[in-house]
């Protein structure tokens, strides 16, 4: 396990709408090694989750900030500020039933040499357990639901709040769910009040839906355009670990300038502002590395996006027809997968 990360205090409240009450606790939790692991394992996942986003909070007139000063300075008040937050979270799961019930983890932990707080929601899953009764007639295996499992080792958590201790800024992963007849997102917009930020996953997710939709309008859906796009996304990332929009435009649309602006201009109508964009090194996997090709009767072809501007690779043959037919060159083997 990670050894910069270490847990120095944790505790666990069960906010189970089923139960009809917050179910608290008064004591911290005494970590064993295996638990331990369990909780370092998923801050780990957290810190590298392309969903993450970083945040504000807008005033001083918040409840989660006010516990955060109070527990910066009275590091003993720790249970008490987790069971209040804990009852906050869980009467407004109460009054929206759409959101889940889940155990909250809340604790004090170092990363780096950087104290933080977090408030992690461990949604239930459904699992199954076995279980055995003995009597006088026999053994009765049984197989049961369990609806209150909590991720495994494996999985993510879907919403969890991580304070900086040092300047309160917050790492947010955070899902929709229905309020008031509409999908939002709570924990931002009614638990912290705080500002509005695109994800590392959804600022990737804008430009490649902004790519396809300006390929094509006004590049007769070039195949090979969008792949000229992913692979200056990959480069500029790999350059700088940052995507600059106005870089990939310039180097794409080489001598148009009309279309440069047009590129940037649908970015930023689909919501993201930022001209350079500072991303997670884990959003690396939504640059597609692979590009995927389906013909109109059905054909399928996967193939490295920079192959797709390599004529020594591949070739996009225009037949007299109107029809296309693609070359693939210089291949030693081909075996079946």
């Amino acid at each position: 396990m990670d050894s910069n990360i270490i847990v120095d205090r944790l505790i666990v409240h069960v906010l189970d709408i089923s139960v009809g009450t917050p179910v608290l606790a008064n004591l911290e939790y005494n970590l064993d090694s295996n638990i331990k692991e369990y909780i370092e394992n998923h801050i780990l996942k957290i810190f590298k989750d392309i969903d993450l986003k970083k945040v504000y909070f807008k005033n001083d007139d918040n409840n989660i900030k006010k516990n955060c000063l109070v527990l910066k300075n009275k590091k003993e008040d720790f249970v008490d500020v987790s069971k209040d937050i804990a009852s906050m979270i869980y009467f407004f799961i109460n009054q929206n039933p759409d959101i889940p019930s889940a155990d909250l983890v809340c604790t004090l932990f170092e990363k780096d040499g950087c104290e933080y707080f977090g408030i992690l929601k461990f949604n239930y899953k459904e699992s199954y357990i076995h279980f055995i009764q003995e009597d006088d007639g026999g053994r009765d295996v049984r197989i049961i639901k369990q609806k209150t499992a909590l991720p495994t080792t494996s999985q993510k958590i879907d919403e969890c709040i991580i304070i900086n201790m040092n300047d309160l800024s917050i790492l947010l992963k955070e899902k929709k769910y229905e309020i008031d007849g509409e999908k939002q997102l709570y924990l931002s917009k009614k638990i912290l009040q705080s500002t509005e930020v695109l994800s590392d996953k959804e600022k990737v997710d804008i430009i490649n839906k902004a790519s396809k939709k300006v390929v094509k309008k006004y590049c007769n859906d070039d195949v090979t355009k969008m792949a000229e796009i992913r692979n200056a996304m990959a480069k500029s990332f790999e350059d700088s670990s940052t995507i600059n929009i106005e870089e990939i435009g310039d180097k794409v649309f080489t001598g148009n300038l009309e279309i440069q602006k047009i590129y940037a201009e649908e970015i930023e109508k689909q919501g993201l502002k930022e001209k350079s964009v500072t991303v997670n090194e884990n959003v690396e996997k939504r640059i597609n590395k692979k590009q995927r090709l389906v013909t109109d009767d059905g054909i399928e072809i996967k193939l490295p996006t920079s192959y797709m501007t390599r004529k020594d690779k591949v070739e996009f043959v225009t037949n007299i027809d109107g029809t296309i037919s693609i070359l693939l060159k210089n291949i030693n083997e081909i075996k079946d997968k």
